[in-house]
């Protein structure tokens, strides 16, 4: 009898889905609170630009051009999820950190970001990450920036964002030591898993990061490729 040769594709376990509720909203709030430190009131209030992708108004800084989140979830358990903007060139130069590089040249006129990425740690090494990371790819691609920006957390050893953003041809801009733990652009990180740092005590995060681009030429390629691979289920930095 001859032996059976036959192989079957294993079963996604999860979903993604794009953010239309407050639920799945206050849940990718949650997480960039966890992960970052971003205040939000519970149930009430979204921080910028989580509250655009939900169509309401913060009240505070000038609206992002749109926004969208996406949740990925096991059996309607939320198990990761992912935000981008797309921003003006003023607000852009506003978010880029001050470096090697100039801002106002280094940013178009529409300009897509990648912002928090988070996926579970139970469930990293799915695919979840880089489902989460193409959907933002993909959403990017219909409205046409003229670049994409994120930061990624960068990795002496363990786990790291580089081949994520490698693996969609991102060029890394520069690498920024320390760069949490300095309040000057506005991006001191309360709260961080990795260092420990929590409101709860003095730890300043030690995490390195690096700002990627991709020009918005390149993103249709990018976002229609088919089979892309990568080994990371990193979540990249806010910005």
């Amino acid at each position: 009898m001859a032996a059976d040769t036959t192989t079957t594709t294993p079963r996604r376990e999860w979903g993604l889905q794009r953010v239309t509720d407050r639920d799945d909203a206050f849940y990718v709030s949650r997480q960039w609170e966890h992960y970052f430190g971003v205040e939000y009131e519970s149930d009430t209030r979204l921080p910028w630009p989580l509250a655009h992708v939900l169509g309401w108004n913060d009240g505070e800084d000038p609206a992002p051009i749109d926004a969208a989140a996406y949740v990925a979830t096991h059996e309607q358990v939320r198990v990761g999820c992912g935000l981008a903007s797309l921003r003006d060139h003023t607000q852009t130069v506003d978010a880029l950190p001050q470096g090697r590089f100039s801002p106002g040249a280094l940013a178009g006129d529409r300009n897509g970001w990648l912002l928090l990425g988070a996926v579970d740690p139970a469930w990293r090494g799915h695919g979840i990450g880089h489902a989460l990371f193409d959907a933002r790819l993909d959403w990017l691609a219909a409205r046409d920036p003229d670049m994409v920006f994120a930061f990624g957390w960068e990795r002496d050893a363990g786990r790291s964002s580089r081949p994520l953003f490698e693996a969609h041809d991102f060029t890394p801009i520069q690498r920024f030591e320390r760069y949490y733990a300095d309040d000057s652009d506005g991006a001191k990180r309360t709260s961080c898993p990795d260092c420990g740092a929590w409101r709860s005590n003095d730890v300043d995060c030690q995490c390195p990061t690096t700002l990627w681009a991709l020009d918005g030429a390149d993103l249709q390629r990018i976002a229609t490729r088919q089979n892309r691979q990568t080994t990371s289920d990193c979540y990249e930095a806010d910005s």
